[in-house]
C-alpha cells in the first residue's frame, strides 16, 4: 500500500512537473509576442532621425473655386463689372477649354451688362466645347444641356441685333486673322460685330491683306483668304494691281450749262449796240431835220446807256464760267486703287453655331 501511494505522489509531481513547463512556454512565448508588437526601440543619437510625412498638397483649384465663388457672390448682387473681373482673370488661368464652364457665367454676366458682343463670343466659346465634349463621348454634367438651351437661344436673339462675320479657315495652312482691333486669332470662327463697315486682316506686316467690308444687321458676312494664301508657303509674292481713278469736284455737265448761259448772255448786248448805232445813223442822216435831231440826240444816249449796261450780265456769266472751270481743272484728283479680288460674299441670317468651371 506504501508503494502505491509512493508510486502516486510520483506521477503527480511528472504531472504538475510537465504542466510548469507548458505553463513557463507559454509564458515567454507572451513575452516575446508583446515585444514584438510594441513601440519600436529608441533610436541611437548618432542616428539620423526618421523623415516625417509630408503634409497633402493643397489643391490648386481650391483657390480657383473660392475666387469664383467671390465672383458669383458678386453676379448674384448685381456687380456684373466685378464679376467679370474676378472670373475673366480665372478664366486665362484655365484657358477656355479647362474653363468651359466658365465661359457660360461669363456670357451670363456680359449679357446682364449690356455688352452683347463679349456676351455672344463667350456663348459661342461654351457651345464649341460642349460640342467637341459631346462628339468624344464625354459624360458632361446635368445642367449643361439646359445651359446649351440659354446659350442657343441667347445667340438667336443676339444674332437678329447684330452683323457677324465669319471667317472660313484655309484648307492647308492656319492663317492668322484680326478683325478691326480685335485680339488675332485662328481663321475658322464666326465673330459678332456691330452692323456697319469692319477691316479684316490676314496676316501681318507688310505682306498683310487688308479687306474692308460691310456688315448688316441680322446677316453674315462670309470671308476667306485669298487663293494663294491657301495654297502652303507661295514663292515670290505677285505683282498687285491697281487702277487710276479720275475724281472731279463736279460734273461736267455743270461747265456746259455755265457756259451757254454766258454765250446766251451776249445777246442782250448785242441788241442794244445794234439799237444804239441804228439811232446814231438817224441821227448822222443828212435828211434829218433839227428838231428830229433833237429828238434822235435823247434817244442816243438812252441806247447808249442801256448798251453799256447790258455788258455787265454777260460779263458776270462769262467769269461765272471762268470760275467753274478753273475749280473743275484744280480740284480733280487722280488716285490709285487696288483691283480687289472677288473674295467677300453676303449670305442669309441663318446662323451657324459652333460651340464652367
Amino acid at each position: 500500500m506504501w508503494t502505491t501511494i509512493r508510486s502516486d505522489r510520483r506521477d503527480r509531481r511528472r504531472v504538475l512537473r510537465g504542466a510548469g513547463s507548458v505553463v513557463a512556454l507559454s509564458v515567454a512565448l507572451f513575452a516575446g509576442a508583446a515585444r514584438a508588437d510594441g513601440p519600436p526601440a529608441a533610436t541611437p543619437p548618432a542616428a539620423t532621425p526618421p523623415a516625417e510625412t509630408p503634409p497633402a498638397a493643397d489643391n490648386p483649384l481650391d483657390s480657383l473655386r473660392g475666387r469664383f465663388r467671390e465672383g458669383m457672390d458678386k453676379y448674384k448682387a448685381g456687380a456684373f463689372a466685378d464679376a467679370i473681373l474676378i472670373w475673366e482673370s480665372i478664366y486665362r488661368e484655365l484657358g477656355a477649354e479647362k474653363g468651359y464652364r466658365l465661359a457660360f457665367d461669363l456670357a451670363r454676366a456680359y449679357d446682364a451688362l449690356g455688352d452683347l458682343i463679349k456676351a455672344a463670343d463667350h456663348y459661342e466659346s461654351y457651345l464649341d466645347n460642349v460640342t467637341r465634349r459631346r462628339a468624344a463621348g464625354e459624360l458632361l454634367e446635368a445642367n449643361v444641356e439646359r445651359q446649351e438651351e440659354v446659350a442657343r437661344d441667347r445667340l438667336d436673339k443676339i444674332a437678329n441685333i447684330k452683323a457677324r462675320i465669319r471667317v472660313k479657315a484655309g484648307p492647308r495652312q492656319p492663317v492668322i486673322v484680326q478683325v478691326d482691333n480685335t485680339p488675332a486669332r485662328v481663321a475658322g470662327f464666326t465673330i459678332y460685330v456691330e452692323p456697319g463697315a469692319h477691316t479684316v486682316t490676314f496676316g501681318s506686316g507688310k505682306d498683310a491683306d487688308i479687306r474692308h467690308l460691310t456688315a448688316e444687321r441680322g446677316v453674315v458676312v462670309d470671308v476667306e483668304p485669298r487663293a494663294e494664301e491657301l495654297s502652303g508657303p507661295p514663292g515670290p509674292p505677285s505683282a498687285e494691281r491697281f487702277e487710276t481713278r479720275v475724281e472731279h469736284p463736279f460734273s461736267p455737265l455743270v461747265l456746259w450749262v455755265s457756259a451757254g448761259v454766258a454765250v446766251a448772255s451776249l445777246v442782250v448786248p448785242a441788241i442794244t449796240y445794234t439799237h444804239a448805232l441804228s439811232v446814231k445813223s438817224d441821227y448822222d442822216s443828212p435828211s434829218a431835220s433839227p428838231s428830229d435831231k433833237l429828238a434822235l440826240a435823247n434817244d442816243y444816249q438812252s441806247a447808249r446807256t442801256n448798251a453799256y449796261a447790258s455788258i455787265v450780265v454777260p460779263a458776270l456769266f462769262t467769269a461765272a464760267a471762268g470760275g467753274l472751270a478753273v475749280w473743275y481743272v484744280l480740284g480733280t484728283k487722280e488716285s490709285r486703287i487696288p483691283i480687289p479680288t472677288p473674295s467677300v460674299t453676303t449670305t442669309g441670317a441663318s446662323m451657324s453655331v459652333s460651340a464652367r468651371f
